[in-house]
């Protein structure tokens, strides 16, 4: 695959899988991704279990003879290939392990006896699945899967750019297996209870909010503004108003839930972005409501997720709505992000003056936000609450 190929369907990838939010059917694309790409003859996932604390075989695919039963196989902490990527007194490359590695580290180490058996017993590891190589996929610190790759169909070595895709892929991978188990849980909490529902949809706003390196805190502050700028809308406008209120701090804490799908090298980018980056980043709130469409009682928690960035005028994105036709939940969200936005430090820029954002905010009455909106803002700031 020639590289201009590969970063496109590996972008391609990253957006079906974090719609995916069950564990198996996200396995499935994960194996026929790795096969097809990497035209391997096996493959396997070996995902991390926290309850039982050992790491489960979810899938592998390859030729008659090769495939391990689903949940068949389970390595505990103790197995040497585990040890390998989270023992840091374990000499070697921790990005992976493959089959020549282990050969040339069982000759570095031939007269060190307990790194020889160490090795020795990796290599039993990687025979016994059939592995030519291990790649590790982290979140933060916490291993949280493990790649099975078995030989090339032709019996090629694997090449810098197969590494370079496999170490795109593991962070798009971890991201979505992060997003579908947090979504079973949101799924078990929506029966329970609602704190600790709320608690579940908080966790999930800071797995959003730590992929952007410079705009910690965001997500957070946004949900924040947004509940005080509530006090100050009128009444009749927020009919059921604890129903409203629930929402539009779920919908705060999920605004930009999309950023998931979009690359970290956009999100984290020090410069301003180019127009065609411009154009990727702009897909994250249809991206976001696609997340949530699958949950029947976010329907109107995604209306603030989809519209946050639309404009009074007309002018936003994505669907270019105009004044009441954009929801009141995302009118209220727009003001908060947009207030953040300015008052906070980029990479680019220093944060504005107070003075100047609330000048800036009420200058753009009617163009891009919403009147009464506006008005609830310049109440709450004169109270002393912004």
């Amino acid at each position: 695959m020639e590289e201009k190929d590969y970063k496109a369907y590996l972008s391609k990838v990253a957006k079906q899988m974090i719609l995916i939010h069950d564990a198996n059917l996200l396995s499935r694309l994960i194996i026929r991704t790795l096969t097809r790409q990497l035209d391997l003859k096996h493959a396997g996932v070996f995902i991390y279990n926290k309850i039982k604390q050992e790491y489960i075989i979810n899938i592998s695919r390859g030729k008659k003879g090769l495939k391990i039963p689903v949940g068949f196989t389970k390595i505990t902490k103790n197995n040497p290939i585990i040890k390998f990527f989270l023992d840091k007194n374990i000499p070697g490359n921790k990005d992976f392990i493959s089959a020549p590695q282990i050969a040339e580290k069982k000759l570095q180490y031939k007269d060190n006896q307990k790194a020889l058996n160490f090795y020795t017993a990796l290599e039993d590891e990687l025979y016994m699945y059939k592995a030519n190589m291990i790649f590790p996929g982290f979140f933060r610190k916490d291993l949280i899967v493990l790649f099975l790759l078995g030989d090339k169909t032709n019996d090629s070595e694997f090449s810098n750019d197969d590494i370079e895709f496999l170490t795109v892929l593991s962070s798009d991978v971890v991201m979505a297996i992060q997003n579908a188990k947090l979504f079973e849980d949101i799924k078990k909490q929506l029966d329970v209870n609602k704190q600790l529902f709320l608690n579940t949809v908080e966790t999930l706003a800071k797995a959003i909010d730590i992929k952007s390196s410079y705009t910690h805190g965001h997500i957070e502050r946004v949900m924040e503004y947004s509940m005080i700028l509530l006090k100050y809308i009128p009444a009749n406008l927020t009919k059921n108003f604890d129903d409203f209120e629930n929402s539009l701090k779920i919908s705060a804490l999920l605004h930009d839930i999309g950023k998931i799908g979009i690359p970290e090298s956009i999100l984290n980018k020090t410069e301003r972005l180019t127009p065609e980056e411009r154009k990727v980043i702009e897909k994250h709130p249809v991206l976001g409501a696609e997340i949530l469409e699958p949950i029947n009682e976010f329907k109107n928690i995604s209306l603030g997720v989809k519209y946050h960035h639309e404009k009074y005028d007309g002018t936003g994105y994505p669907c270019c709505l105009k004044g009441d036709d954009i929801p009141l939940i995302a009118k209220i969200i727009s003001v908060a992000d947009s207030y953040d936005a300015m008052i906070s430090d980029r990479p680019y820029r220093k944060g504005l003056p107070k003075d100047v954002v609330i000048k800036e905010i009420e200058e753009n009455k009617n163009k891009q936000f919403c009147p009464v909106v506006v008005q609830a803002f310049l109440d709450a700031v004169k109270d002393g609450n912004l």
